[in-house]
């Protein structure tokens, strides 16, 4: 059978060019998100196009619904062999002036909803004595951001836990690793940023901090799940100078 992946965040920017890419490669992409009607459409997309896509609703910060998506994924597939955690959310507001409700929101979808989701997923992996959990962090999580340091924070603590997590799942051949992009094309990225301002964002050269194509990520996660990576555990992969 085809490899079983999940992406949560699969409905957004970054997601969406996941779910497309793994099922242009005849994986069976199951895409979890909180936008229903999105990973629905996006769903219904994949399957026109000859792929093999489930769509389901889940809360990452919700130990309840990150068990009734995996169960749900189990029972219609038997397995699951890979886990994406690309859930991410971010609001643009310096420390001083944060509400803790907004601290707490990033939080708890970002971190916490990636140990939710790993913890779930990697039971079912045990079990196989295989699997691969690939989170998707931020070059923020390295060199910090003004006005985003909740979001810095807890992209830094996605890889921290990759690592951790790593070292706890190679005895049952469970690959581990995190990927920090900069930034990229997404409503995420350009929320707060002027027209004239997202024009000079483009127009830094890549090297020095300019954008993530998202053909870059996706070419990383299939190389990353292929064979000639079995060996490769608790590896941060920065695509971008910080």
């Amino acid at each position: 059978m085809a490899q079983v992946v999940i992406v949560t965040g699969g409905a957004g920017g970054i997601g969406s060019a996941i779910c497309r890419a793994l099922a242009q490669v005849k994986r069976r992409v199951v895409i979890a998100d909180c936008n229903e009607e999105g990973a629905a459409e996006l769903a219904g997309n994949i399957s026109k196009e000859g792929g093999d896509a489930l769509a389901l609703k889940v809360d990452v910060g919700d130990k309840a619904s990150v068990n009734e998506m995996t169960g749900k994924v189990f029972k219609r597939y038997g397995q699951i062999d890979v886990l994406i955690n690309g859930a991410g959310v971010r609001t643009i507001v310096p420390v001083l002036d944060m509400p803790e409700e907004q601290w707490d929101w990033v939080i708890r979808i970002n971190l916490k909803g990636v140990f939710l989701c790993s913890q779930a997923v990697a039971a079912h992996m045990v079990a196989r004595k295989e699997g691969r959990i690939i989170n998707i962090a931020s070059g923020r999580g390295v060199a910090g951001q003004p006005k985003c340091s909740h979001y810095a924070a807890s992209k830094a603590g996605v890889i921290a836990f990759t690592k951790s997590l790593a070292l706890e799942l190679a005895s049952n051949n469970i690959l581990v690793n995190a990927i920090a992009p900069g930034r990229a094309d997404t409503a995420m990225a350009r929320a707060g940023a002027t027209e004239e301002r997202w024009k000079e964002i483009q127009a830094i050269p890549p090297l020095m901090g300019g954008l993530t194509r998202k053909d870059e990520i996706t070419g990383l996660i299939r190389y990353l799940l292929s064979d000639s990576t079995r060996y490769i555990t608790g590896q941060l992969f920065l695509l971008r100078t910080p």
